[in-house]
């Protein structure tokens, strides 16, 4: 799986990551940082990308939200507890909940959408 890292979550993560065999990488790596998200899902379309993120907007905002839909790849996104979270706080969760959130990405079929809880559980969602 290659994960794909949103720019509202620090590219030191998802360097973090890597560091320890994860194929995970930082958008900002491969695309311009002003990026929009319609754009970003535009070139995602075909991949075998998981789009992770914390922008639940995206989730919401039609013309995102669309654009996600039709690009057809697996996208996670960590909830609101996320975002209240200092970085080392976020460092630990992360690689303490990877092979959950790994688990769980690698069985789904592509196109799903889930909420990752604090806990670490997978909640799909319909957009």
């Amino acid at each position: 799986m290659n994960y794909f890292f949103d720019n509202c979550i620090s590219y030191k993560l998802a360097n973090m990551l890597a560091a320890i065999d994860v194929e995970a990488t930082a958008l900002r790596e491969h695309f311009a940082e002003s990026i929009t998200d319609v754009a970003l899902f535009e070139k995602l379309t075909g991949s075998d990308a998981v789009f992770v993120s914390c922008d639940l907007s995206q989730t919401t905002q039609a013309l995102e939200a669309k654009a996600l839909r039709q690009c057809g790849v697996t996208a996670i996104y960590f909830g609101p507890f996320w975002s209240k979270l200092l970085f080392w706080q976020q460092a630990v969760w992360l690689v303490s909940k990877w092979q959950r959130i790994d688990g769980f990405a690698s069985g789904v079929a592509p196109g799903t959408f889930a909420e990752i809880k604090q806990n670490g559980k997978a909640v799909p969602f319909t957009l």
